[in-house]
């Protein structure tokens, strides 16, 4: 049985019912799951004096709240924002929380989340689209790549950059900027072919197009299946396999567009750099990623240390098991990382589970995927693509798992979060 709250003035209870709406939309926009953003905000409507219940998918919220007797029921459509930004999110969780512990107050709660929300951007545009273009090559490197791919990637990087951004104030153009990505993609991927000598076509553009590939969006909505949350995780998850089609259909695309006028490049396997230049390759994508996130300048070392930590936790593993190694130990390793972390005042255990996870999501093997589906020479497709669901899977399983060992009495998104 809940306890009845005391019913609040009407004119206070209107006040913090638009506080808890703008909360939950900035919840929301932080591209965080259902699971998380349901007992924060249950959290934080209880340090109002109120009682929430909450239903959240992708792009719709439902709230009810009770103030006494009354309740209050409000719908509306919600746009998300797919461009990650580390220090808007460690901001919002950071006043839901403090509103939860009656930390703030009404005025001083909306103060800091107007602050919060609409503080401006952590880096200059233009470095961030270096960093794109940086952090591309370091991921070609990470996934096998050698130096023509890591060229290549960089190049196809600062032009994923330049698409993401200049979409970015339209939240109607996330599906159609992975298309444009993957198409202008592969045509820059093709025509830097004539102009270098042979190289891995799909570590190239993998590399360049990771941040608009939507592996982390399968691996939220496979979080939200596994936290029960089943009708945020659903969509969220056929959300994101569209994506991934879109992704196939850009590069396909593309490759009918090419051969209108010029055979296909010549496919080259790459042979992977030695293992001290990836590490220092992935150390200086981390520095990149800081940018990309939005991150801010007293976090560097810790997302560079959370890129190293989960790229050398799967390295590790994949020397004990063979393989892909264990995604659900490397996951597990990071969720730990993350929720000590989360200990100190004023941190968020997002700033090392986020980071750590894009080197762990299965993108370069759903890339793989989404075009061997579009291959009709490509009867093993549908295994493979299973085979991403359950590297998803392994890795929330993980996040669960450290939270069990870090947070054993408070097993909820909250104290993931």
């Amino acid at each position: 049985m809940h306890d009845t709250p005391e019913p609040m003035p009407l004119a206070d209870e209107d006040q913090a019912v638009a506080f808890l709406l703008d909360l939950v939309r900035a919840l929301h926009l932080a591209y965080l799951p259902a699971n998380v953003v349901e007992p924060l905000m249950r959290g934080a409507a209880r340090g109002l004096g109120l009682r929430l219940e909450l239903f959240m998918l992708q792009s719709f919220v439902a709230t009810e709240l009770t103030s006494g007797v009354r309740r209050r029921v409000d719908i509306e459509r919600v746009p998300f924002n797919p461009h990650w930004n580390l220090r808007r999110t460690s901001g919002v969780l950071l006043v839901a929380r403090a509103v939860a512990a009656g930390q703030l107050r009404l005025p001083e709660a909306r103060a800091e989340l107007e602050r919060v929300v609409h503080q401006r951007p952590a880096w200059p545009e233009g470095l961030v689209f270096v960093a794109y273009g940086v952090y591309g090559a370091a991921v070609a490197a990470r996934v096998g790549g050698a130096w023509r791919e890591l060229a290549a990637a960089g190049l196809i990087g600062v032009m994923a950059g330049l698409i993401h951004f200049g979409t970015l104030r339209s939240m109607r153009m996330d599906l159609q900027k992975t298309f444009l990505a993957a198409f202008f993609g592969t045509l820059m991927a093709f025509g830097l072919s004539l102009l270098m000598p042979p190289f891995d076509l799909a570590r190239a553009l993998f590399g360049g197009a990771t941040l608009l590939v939507p592996a982390m969006v399968v691996t939220l909505g496979a979080e939200e299946l596994v936290s029960e949350s089943v009708e945020a995780g659903m969509t969220r998850l056929t959300y994101g396999l569209l994506r991934f089609l879109l992704l196939g259909v850009g590069i396909t695309a593309a490759a009918r567009l090419w051969t209108l006028f010029l055979p296909l490049p010549a496919h080259l396997p790459a042979s992977p750099l030695p293992e001290p230049v990836v590490l220092a390759l992935v150390a200086l994508g981390g520095i990149a990623l800081t940018v990309c996130m939005g991150g801010r300048r007293r976090e560097l070392p810790w997302i560079v240390g959370a890129v190293l930590l989960a790229f050398g936790t799967q390295e590790l593993t994949k020397l004990l098991f063979g393989g892909r190694g264990s995604p659900l130990l490397a996951s597990f390793v990071l969720g730990l990382a993350g929720m000590l972390y989360a200990r100190w005042p004023g941190r968020t255990a997002t700033t090392i589970i986020m980071p750590g996870l894009l080197q762990l999501a299965p993108g370069f093997l759903g890339t793989q995927v989404i075009v061997a589906l579009l291959s009709p020479q490509a009867p093993s497709s549908g295994e493979r693509f299973f085979d991403v669901l359950l590297v998803a899977a392994q890795l929330i399983l993980g996040l669960v798992f450290a939270s069990a060992v870090a947070q054993p009495r408070a097993l909820t998104g909250e104290a993931r979060a």
